[in-house]
């Protein structure tokens, strides 16, 4: 088997094509035995894929400047690289697989299509083909440390046919390279691996954060390694900084990058007042901006003083005192709907119910102790009725007997009642107590705010008077 097949064969994507006057085939007729391979479109490839035999993975982010990276970026690189044999690329195919391997490849030449066939050839070499023996540049008090690197050190040539319909043949016409696409790729990195970091997915990142992006194969295969494939295995932090810097070079032209910079560093940190109709100028810092908000708006930044009961549950979130509640009727609607607690259980969870509401908590005695007493009452009252005489006498028919058990039957379960209505009577009024204090409380704030908006108790048109009654 010839080495041409046998590149066809190991590669599924490339396609043959038809003769077109010398050794170059287009895609649709079965493959002669010297072929030029062409990278497939999406089409083709897709139905050339083989079923996959790992398990599925993760799908990844659909914004992803990887996605841009085609999947078997890797063997054409390695094909346009060696150039074994011609190899043909249609204008769309040019677009997304060449700016991938144009750090190997250098164009010397401007294409001049002729006037008669509308084709036109360029001529290219090596990028470590060119000579460095030209003299070295002048160097003074603010030069970089630079290193030149040895010219002339690989004799690989190409030539590009370009076509009128947008097809590019291109091929080798020279000794092959010196040097593995390994060593080129750690000495100058690809146009397609640098526009990974102009992506607009990368706005407002930092180039440590789009390294890191870059480099992290999660969202992938754990065998497919796509930056590495595209060249970018020794892109550094650096050069992501080079990158940006470049852009931003593009962006301000005729102006010096490190002043608009520095403004830009100088005014990141900077923080501007949110309340509505403020225009106060930026402040450096976001202590001055709370002393700002206090002085002039009364705000005052992590204020819960009004929080004054909280959730006796460890595990609850609302126990945390900036969780809490601003009235004692809060806490119990959350402990009886989170906790399936009682009121009871509010009023012996809230630990400061002596010091803010002393009335409250003088006066409202546990809901416990008043069962617990109603009990003993109704068994007092049962002993005292077993113990009086029996009104009946013997000569009593059966019928009266009946009838004065079934009078004392209603009597227990009226006094059983008066003792229930007498229980809900106590909650009740302990709850008019309790809305009575919040009230009060309410009224002592309003008065606070009033007086710091309009300046006067008074003021405001009696907006928020309560009743007194």
């Amino acid at each position: 088997m010839s080495t041409e097949q046998h590149d066809i064969d190991a590669i599924p994507e490339l396609q043959s094509a038809r003769d077109h006057g010398s050794n170059v085939h287009e895609a649709g007729d079965r493959p002669p035995s010297t072929t030029t391979p062409t990278l497939a479109t999406d089409a083709q490839s897709s139905r050339c894929k083989p079923p996959p035999s790992t398990p599925a993975q993760p799908p990844a982010l659909a914004a992803s400047p990887l996605n841009t990276i085609p999947p078997d970026i890797a063997t054409h690189r390695a094909l346009l690289f060696a150039l074994d044999t011609p190899v043909q690329l249609t204008d769309s195919v040019w677009g997304r697989f060449w700016p991938f391997i144009d750090n190997v490849w250098c164009l010397h030449q401007k294409p001049h299509p002729s006037p008669s066939t509308g084709i036109a050839k360029v001529y290219g070499g090596c990028r470590l083909n060119r000579k460095t023996n030209f003299p070295p540049p002048t160097i003074h008090e603010n030069s970089r440390p630079r290193q030149r690197r040895e010219g002339g050190t690989c004799k690989a040539k190409f030539r590009l046919t370009i076509h009128s319909d947008g097809r590019r043949v291109v091929e080798r016409t020279g000794e092959g390279h010196s040097h593995t696409l390994e060593h080129i790729d750690a000495i100058k990195r690809n146009s397609g691996v640098r526009n990974l970091v102009l992506n607009d997915f990368f706005k407002s990142w930092e180039a440590g954060g789009i390294l890191a992006f870059l480099r992290d194969t999660s969202a992938h295969e754990p065998t497919k390694d796509l930056l590495k494939g595209a060249g970018g295995l020794y892109l550094s932090r650096q050069e992501v900084q080079n990158v940006m810097n470049g852009a931003l070079k593009k962006a301000y032209p005729g102006q010096d990058v490190s002043e608009v910079k520095k403004q830009m560093d100088k005014y990141k940190n900077y923080a501007t007042c949110n309340y509505k109709g403020c225009n106060a100028a930026a402040f450096p810092d976001i202590k001055a901006l709370m002393d700002h908000r206090k002085t002039m708006h009364g705000l005052k930044a992590h204020d819960h003083s009004d929080k004054q009961y909280s959730c006796p549950d460890k595990a609850c979130w609302r126990r945390k005192k900036s969780k809490g509640f601003a009235t004692l009727l809060g806490l119990e609607e959350h402990l009886r709907d989170k906790h399936g607690a009682t009121p009871q259980d509010a009023a012996a969870a809230a630990p400061g119910l002596s010091s803010l509401d002393p009335v409250l908590a003088v006066q409202m005695p546990p809901m416990s102790s008043i069962a617990l007493n109603m009990n003993l009452g109704m068994s007092a009252m049962n002993s005292h009725a077993a113990s009086l005489p029996d009104p009946i006498t013997p000569v009593s028919s059966v019928e009266e007997q009946h009838d004065s058990r079934m009078s004392e039957r209603d009597i227990q379960a009226e006094d059983a009642s008066r003792a229930l209505t007498h229980m809900e009577r106590e909650s009740m009024e302990m709850r008019i107590k309790r809305l009575q204090i919040e009230r009060e409380k309410l009224d002592l704030e309003i008065k606070r705010l009033k007086k710091a908006v309009y300046g006067d108790e008074s003021s405001g048109n009696g907006i928020g008077e309560a009743d007194a009654g």
